[in-house]
């Protein structure tokens, strides 16, 4: 009786997650059809009537730069210079360096803004008793003492272009926009076949945002390199400090509060992805917390909007697109099991899998052309390779499927703020990482074996259904745990 129940619960998980990501694929599908018409039509656009320089018009409003740091002593200089370049019109353009650092970068930050003070640049270092709230509370202690009615925002490890409020700032003539995102590209996406993935795998959502945008669907959008109205921001009652993911959260409620968003994806500004296996690990895993907490924090607030069929599945795509990703990693622990309760010779199960295999396929097409597109990747390889990229590219969601499902399930148990820093590139490897990245190396190596397992007992009992996902798994998780040797040795040697 027991195995019949589990039996059934199984292949209903199975059939739920099969029948979400159908749901899921046709919609990206849909959006990245858009994004390329949009995409297409600006270039005639641009072709037809070549962009004039852009000048700053009369009545430009103020603007406060907002760059909340914590310990970031590698990137905090060059973060300050890049900003002070910024073109607007004089006495309209104010700095804070918000500094929650314990370390060297309070005084390598008062530094740089004192060379600048003195060139007649407004910018000011604030800092603050404490880190309550972490990022999200430095941000309402900086709002606090700003004096602009629009707010762009920096993470540390980002460049924007100097022309980036002349190109951003128009777009608010429209009084309903709220919110606005521009591109981002990585300076270091070519440092390793990690890096190149997160290029990639960001990339594609970016290009995937541009037909959100178009058609008016709900996106979620990062809290770097974006510009805020502060009437916005203070009609959707600011920043939380609830969840990691403060940024998605004020994005969702500016959303369902009826404030329109732009995406710029040609203004660009450049980024550090993170180079050790242990940073990136720890990052999916606090963005996993936070987007699905966020979710699930928002779910009644977007199904009680009023709007279009499409536009509402848009909206449960977007929002839960993680917990999708974490219930992979639940299909890879059903696969062993499944071996013995299911009987693979039946219809139902075997079109099912092949299902499940046609929509990864399809899926992991598109994902790998909006990739390119979206990361700007143009690069002359053969078939052959390009082929075996694609595959190590999408063997590597596996290994997130399990860091967002370790968030996922953190969040469950109400660990909602906890906040560690991304180290960068320079300071990664001395940085220490908290024991949830100890927990998650420990569950790749269960994972790795366990899924080597599942593949010989499918093997042995003729069971090929599942035989390909485990592989795949495999192969993500063996190239997560290569790195994760490689970064111990240079940590020993280093």
């Amino acid at each position: 009786m027991l195995v019949s129940i589990f039996s059934f619960l199984a292949q209903a998980i199975f059939w739920l997650v099969v029948c979400y990501f159908f749901l899921y694929v046709g919609l990206e599908l849909r959006a990245l059809l858009i994004s390329r018409k949009t995409e297409r039509r600006k270039l005639a656009q641009l072709t037809a009537t070549p962009a004039l320089p852009v000048q700053p018009p009369a009545g430009y409003p103020p603007v406060t730069v907002l760059l909340p740091v914590c310990n970031e002593s590698a990137v905090i200089e060059r973060l300050i210079h890049a900003v002070c370049q910024m073109q607007y019109p004089a006495g309209q353009l104010e700095i804070l360096v918000l500094d929650d650092s314990t370390d060297q970068t309070s005084a390598l930050a008062q530094q740089a803004a004192s060379r600048y003070q003195a060139a007649g640049i407004d910018i000011r270092v604030l800092r603050r008793p404490d880190r309550n709230g972490f990022k999200a509370g430095n941000l309402i202690h900086g709002i606090e003492q700003s004096r602009g009615e629009f707010f762009a925002i920096f993470d540390a490890d980002f460049l924007p272009p100097a022309d980036f409020l002349l190109r951003t700032m128009p777009c608010f003539s429209d009084p309903e926009l709220g919110f606005l995102q521009t591109g981002i590209g990585y300076e270091n996406r070519d440092h390793s076949f990690l890096t190149r993935f997160q290029a990639m795998e960001m990339g594609h959502q970016q290009y995937v945002t541009v037909g959100l945008s178009e058609d008016g669907d709900m996106a979620s959008l990062s809290g770097s390199s974006c510009v805020w109205r502060k009437r916005c921001i203070e009609a959707v009652g600011g920043w939380s400090d609830a969840t990691v993911t403060e940024d998605v959260d004020l994005g969702y409620r500016a959303q369902f509060s009826h404030w329109k968003y732009a995406y710029l994806r040609d203004v660009m500004s450049m980024s550090i992805l993170p180079e050790t296996i242990s940073a990136f690990r720890m990052q999916r895993e606090r963005w996993g917390r936070g987007l699905i907490h966020s979710a699930f924090k928002h779910a009644g607030a977007m199904f009680h909007q009023r709007m279009p069929l499409m536009r509402r599945l848009h909206a449960i795509s977007t929002m839960f697109s993680s917990l999708l990703l974490a219930s992979i990693h639940v299909l890879v622990l059903l696969s062993l099991p499944l071996n013995y309760l299911l009987n693979f010779e039946a219809a139902s199960v075997q079109w099912g899998a092949l299902l499940f295999f046609i929509l990864a396929g399809v899926w992991g097409i598109d994902n790998a052309i909006g990739a390119s597109k979206g990361a700007w990747i143009n690069d002359k390889r053969s078939l052959g390779r390009m082929v075996w990229d694609s595959y190590l590219y999408i063997a590597l969601f596996l290994p997130m499927a399990w860091y967002y499902f370790f968030g996922g399930c953190r969040a469950l148990f109400g660990v909602y703020g906890e906040f560690h820093r991304t180290p960068k590139a320079g300071d990664e490897h001395r940085t220490k990482m908290p024991r949830a990245n100890t927990a998650m190396l420990l569950g790749e190596i269960f994972t790795f074996f366990y899924s080597l397992a599942a593949v010989l007992v499918a093997l042995d009992e003729d069971n090929f259904c599942l035989v390909p996902l485990n592989v795949t798994v495999c192969v993500g998780f063996a190239m997560v745990l290569y790195w994760s040797w490689k970064e111990r040795l240079s940590r020993d040697h280093g």
